[in-house]
């Protein structure tokens, strides 16, 4: 019985850290957004259509351009790993407590 009600509390936990987690990405990603458009304005005003939107990806820009002064396009390709990067931390845990969940029922 006690192992049964330590495991509630692992679980709890869990799904406590796991909502978090996603609330925590979801502002991070909207913060990285309004980033990428602000970056995006700078970007574009060296010519049009240097930075290119497929579907709903992450922004991309050619990084061989010679339109596009190089500080901006290490900032672009630093934002986008810096997503990549922040965005999968925080979905571990979500994966973490799925996976145990599922084991668990």
């Amino acid at each position: 019985m006690a192992k049964r009600a330590e495991a509630g509390g692992v679980m709890h936990f869990l799904e406590v850290f796991a909502i978090g987690c996603l609330i925590a990405a979801a502002i991070f990603h909207v913060c990285m957004l309004i980033a990428f458009e602000q970056l995006t304005n700078k970007i574009n005003k060296y010519g049009p259509n240097l930075v290119t939107k497929r579907s709903k990806a992450l922004p991309q820009i050619d990084p061989s351009s010679p339109f596009i002064p190089l500080a901006l396009k290490n900032r672009f390709q630093l934002y986008r790993q810096a997503w990549m990067v922040v965005i999968a931390i925080f979905i571990v845990p979500v994966v973490i407590y799925v996976v145990t969940k599922a084991y668990a029922s």
